[in-house]
């Protein structure tokens, strides 16, 4: 759960840099160095925690960046794809609760029973 939480961070702070992108009006370039890094990095994160597709979205997203496109249609596939990010890592945050929650109704039920 922690390190969904620290996945969580890191895509909070990309969506910052994203959004600093988008009313960016000059040297768009300085924005575009740390974003790749941020993508980058997430890429690998979520690779490590074994979620391949935030990995292989962040990694597109990271190509994005790259391409010679207008600022508008770079910001609009970045903000889709840092949107689907936070929904995913949500899911699997509300899956491992659930999943942890019938661990603990388990070993509960199991120890009243060898009470009895």
């Amino acid at each position: 759960m922690a390190e969904l939480g620290e996945l969580d961070r890191r895509v909070q702070t990309a969506h910052g840099l994203v959004e600093q992108y988008a009313v960016t009006r000059a040297n768009l370039e300085t924005l575009e160095i740390p974003l790749r890094r941020t993508f980058s990095k997430l890429k690998m994160h979520f690779m490590g925690a074994g979620l391949d597709s935030m990995s292989q979205l962040a990694g597109s997203m990271e190509m994005t960046i790259r391409r010679g496109m207008q600022q508008a249609a770079k910001t609009r596939i970045m903000r889709e794809a840092v949107g689907s990010m936070r929904f995913q890592l949500e899911l699997e945050q509300r899956s491992v609760m659930t999943a942890e929650r019938e661990r603990e109704a388990a070993e509960a039920s199991e120890a009243q029973a060898g009470e009895s």
